[in-house]
């Protein structure tokens, strides 16, 4: 074990001057240094406890805050004197969520190491702290159980070809073992964990995704003027999170949709370079969210270019269908939000890694496309098929309103561990 920790000791100080030598040109790897400078007294000069009760929640980035968000809120709800500390350790998730106005202090979280770890629960001594998903710290780990502070993981899930699970595991299986408890999305990680012989603390509490995105779908979308402009009498889809793959299939669809069908595009990346690309692709037929376009001038395109984040979950409320990119690379985006908002869900080849889009396919609510043919067949197949549209549809969010309810086991648990 102390080999091994040697070795990740030394993997954490590689990375930190890797992402430190890559800052100079990439801009993200710019962001993580530049977040992380001076970390500990600026931390000092915005953050005091004063003898209040701390809860910590740590997450990846800005989707496991997003899984981790309605835990947050209920227990920020039931205990409003506690202070609630929000760290990442993406960019994509502070950037974007820096400013979240529940909590009393949004960070970065400092290079895992023995020093860091012990400086950072120095200054914001949480009397609770709670991983999402993944992240799986050891020193921040072995000083909260020094301390003998809580700490949860919440909404994870486990598969065999992670690294505790493996031949070389061992040491990461270890780590597992400084949680208070393990709570779970599902039985089959429970049954993976205990094979292992971690049962201590391990129960099914389901996944709290579930919860933010009813919540989301039901009361936070809003209306947008320019979109009802543009999908005046049409019928409408849309794709969100879409990488250049995606596009690339989606565009003999768009070429060939009837005249009383559109479409609106929500690219996953928004830079200018890209914008430029995708309108000379629709010369004429498209227009972009951002411009100062007429009514007249909305209600003649055909494609709707969104070159603006945040507005994907209201785009969802006027449409008759999803498609969901990022399948055709790492793995797909968010698909519970068009499912909660009652639409069918469609996706690239590469969604296994994803209990849900499995359960939907499993429920008739999704459908994988992994080629051009497939795109050509089944998407004017939903075009032309109210009922089938309306079937999926419903399936699809009977599957999500079935699904709510992790957050309030997870508080509760918190909460009997308190008393």
């Amino acid at each position: 074990m102390v080999i091994g920790l040697f070795f990740y000791r030394l993997g954490i100080l590689g990375y930190g001057m890797l992402v430190r030598l890559v800052s100079f040109w990439h801009i993200k790897a710019r962001l993580w240094v530049q977040g992380r400078k001076n970390w500990h007294s600026n931390l000092l000069s915005r953050f005091t406890p004063q003898g209040t009760p701390v809860i910590w929640f740590h997450c990846a980035s800005l989707g496991e805050f997003e899984q981790g968000r309605a835990v947050m809120e209920l227990f920020k709800q039931r205990h409003p004197d506690w202070k609630l500390v929000v760290t990442f350790y993406s960019p994509s998730g502070y950037e974007v969520r820096k400013n979240y106005p529940v909590a009393d202090l949004v960070c970065y979280l400092p290079l895992d190491t023995p020093r860091n770890a012990r400086r950072f629960l120095d200054a914001i001594k949480p009397t609770v702290a709670v991983f999402v998903k993944y992240e799986f710290w050891y020193y921040y780990l072995r000083e909260l159980r020094r301390r003998q502070v809580s700490v949860y993981l919440i909404s994870a899930i486990f598969r065999r070809e992670q690294a505790f699970f493996r031949s070389y595991g061992r040491l990461y299986r270890q780590w597992l073992l400084l949680f208070n408890g393990l709570m779970v999305q599902d039985q089959a990680s429970v049954d993976l964990l205990a094979e292992h012989r971690i049962t201590k603390g391990v129960q099914v509490v389901g996944d709290s995704r579930f919860d933010r995105v009813w919540q989301a779908a039901t009361q936070q979308t809003k209306p947008l003027e320019k979109v009802e402009f543009f999908c005046t009498g049409a019928a409408v889809f849309v794709a969100g999170s879409t990488w250049p793959p995606d596009e690339e299939h989606l565009h003999p669809v768009i070429d060939a949709m009837p005249q009383n069908w559109k479409c609106i595009l929500v690219p996953h990346e928004i830079h200018e370079a890209h914008m430029m690309e995708l309108m000379s692709g629709y010369e004429g037929r498209a227009v972009r969210y951002t411009a100062q376009s007429t009514p007249e001038e909305l209600r003649a395109a055909r494609l709707l270019l969104v070159d603006q984040v945040g507005l994907l979950l209201s785009l969802y409320r006027y449409a008759a269908f999803a498609y969901v990119g990022g399948g055709f690379g790492v793995g797909i985006h968010n698909t519970l939000e068009p499912a909660s908002c009652g639409l069918p869900v469609l996706f690239g080849p590469n969604f296994t890694a994803f209990r849900e889009a499995r359960e939907l396919i499993a429920l008739g609510a999704a459908i994988s496309l992994c080629t051009k043919e497939d795109f050509m067949r089944e998407c004017p197949l939903l075009m032309s098929d109210q009922q089938k549209r309306e079937t999926m549809g419903r399936l699809a969010k009977e599957y999500v309103a079935e699904n709510i309810g992790a957050s309030q086991k997870i508080v509760d648990t918190i909460e009997r561990e308190l008393k």
